[in-house]
């Protein structure tokens, strides 16, 4: 669903709805990718997911996921997120080890989602992926992803510099499963890293951001095309482990580009950039968990955000009166290789 003009009005959005509280309602039946699979082995490894414990190792080369330490002789009683043993479902996919968060009975590995710029059954490259750490709730970190606009700001070095464009459209679409925005840029000043790191000479960039992300799991896809720089997609998980802390894996899709240097050297600066994220969300948390009397100020280019706002609380409400379940639009939210203009791995 695309939206109208109307629709990206951020009043129209925030008019009648209830104050946003990050972080205080847990959405269930959803996989979780917890862990990059080459760090998975016979000892185990310990994750969370909204507080939930869980154990992960390997079993005769097999992924397990138990609320309890496999060696530990008092055992967690079993709960509502297990079977009658302790054990969460896991799959292990894409490169990563994704466990389920909800009633066990509805774990159906059709639910996950479809990321079509990473192989399906093995790893990408050790230098391909890692971790970072936001210490605020996933909510805000959807959020601000949402908004492509931050990066003009927070991350000027390697999206552009802040200047007037020769055009700056942005749009968005939803199910009741994602939120994708997409934003057009015309005459982009090339960033300092294009210049000093690729050797871009053109002074300008046409860019066209892309983001996709899925309102449950917070796993979501990041994806720019440049007219003359080289770009390639990223998947970052936004793991919420509790209400103060998120953990990003991040995988890039290192295949869709054909510069082997780009290649080697963007993912180093997945660190810096999720440093420059972490300076602004972690304080936002706070403010949010001190319950805020005032609404938030908003400008149309917080159109995406709002809309995801909303339709995370329609997701609350819905699960509040018992229905967990997925719509039928929700197949719509795999469908983004198009709109990504990638190279489908396999």
């Amino acid at each position: 669903m695309t939206t109208t003009e109307a629709e990206l009005n951020p009043e129209a959005l925030t008019a009648d709805a209830p104050h946003w509280r990050p972080g205080e309602f847990a959405l269930r039946d959803a996989w979780f990718p917890v862990a990059h699979t080459p760090t998975l082995s016979g000892k185990a490894l310990h994750r969370t997911v909204h507080s939930q414990p869980y154990f992960l190792w390997l079993e005769s080369g097999v992924p397990r996921a138990s609320n309890s330490h496999p060696k530990t002789p008092q055992k967690r009683p079993p709960s509502e997120f297990t079977d009658g043993k302790g054990n969460y479902p896991v799959v292990d996919r894409y490169g990563h080890i994704w466990v389920w968060y909800g009633d066990p009975r509805h774990a159906d590995p059709a639910l996950l989602p479809d990321i079509p710029f990473l192989p399906r059954h093995r790893s990408q490259p050790s230098f391909a992926w890692g971790v970072n750490f936001m210490h605020c709730s996933y909510e805000l970190v959807l959020e601000n992803i949402l908004d492509l606009t931050h990066t003009d700001f927070i991350h000027a070095a390697y999206a552009g510099e802040t200047e007037v464009f020769d055009e700056d459209n942005v749009t968005f679409e939803s199910t009741s499963e994602t939120v994708t925005m997409i934003r057009t840029v015309k005459k982009r000043p090339t960033s300092r890293y294009q210049r000093e790191t690729l050797g871009v000479l053109e002074p300008f960039q046409d860019q066209t951001a892309f983001t996709h992300v899925f309102i449950r799991s917070g796993v979501c896809f990041l994806h720019s095309h440049y007219s003359t720089a080289p770009s390639m997609p990223l998947m970052q998980s936004n793991t919420p482990e509790s209400r103060i802390l998120t953990r990003a894996n991040f995988a890039f899709g290192i295949q869709q580009t054909d510069d082997p240097r780009f290649a080697r050297e963007w993912p180093r600066t997945a660190t810096i950039i999720g440093e420059q994220d972490e300076s602004v969300l972690n304080p936002q948390n706070t403010r949010y968990l001190l319950k805020p009397p005032h609404r938030d100020l908003s400008t149309r280019f917080d159109a995406a955000g709002l809309h995801y706002r909303k339709r995370h609380m329609d997701m609350v409400d819905r699960q509040k009166r018992g229905d967990t379940a997925y719509k039928s639009d929700a197949a719509a939210a795999a469908q983004v290789a198009d709109v990504l203009k990638i190279r489908r791995q396999h």
